[in-house]
């Protein structure tokens, strides 16, 4: 009888071992994982971000006290002359240049995201300056705040 019991408290020893495993696998993982698929403007924005957490880990840790003063500041220099060297990769990049068509996808999509429609006279569309409402054209004071129809200006 004390065999099944000893049997019975190993395995399930051995499954709370495994259990706890399977729950802490996540933490082990690598945060930071630049894929080989994206693009130089995508590397290295999450390679700015991690250096920026790395800076505010190391400032953590010198305001606990876990680092001295002078280590504190060279390791700081050295992330900071990194992080710069990065944005300034990230500067030299070149633009995207989008065409009218893709501005006019994004202005259709913020109006259905704040739930406002669309009033277009010609190819512009008119919102008040004030609270971003659409107007018609022959408005002459916004029907939400009542700003004056002068201070409209055209989406596009």
């Amino acid at each position: 009888m004390a065999t099944i019991t000893i049997a019975s408290l190993l395995l399930g020893l051995a499954l709370l071992v495994l259990l706890i495993l399977f729950l802490i696998r996540p933490f082990f993982k690598p945060q930071a994982v630049v894929e080989a698929d994206q693009g130089p403007q995508q590397a290295l924005t999450a390679h700015k971000e991690a250096l920026l957490e790395a800076i505010r880990g190391l400032d953590f840790d010198h305001e606990t006290g876990k680092l001295p003063d002078q280590e504190y500041e060279l390791q700081r220099a050295a992330l900071m002359s990194q992080t710069a060297e990065t944005l300034k990769a990230l500067d030299e990049l070149p633009a995207i240049p989008l065409d009218d068509d893709v501005y006019a996808q994004i202005d259709a999509a913020v109006s259905a995201l704040r739930g406002r429609r669309t009033v277009t006279e010609g190819a512009q569309a008119y919102y008040c300056a004030n609270c971003g409402h659409a107007l018609d054209g022959s408005d002459r004071f916004c029907a939400r705040c009542g700003q004056p129809i002068y201070q409209i200006q055209p989406s596009t």
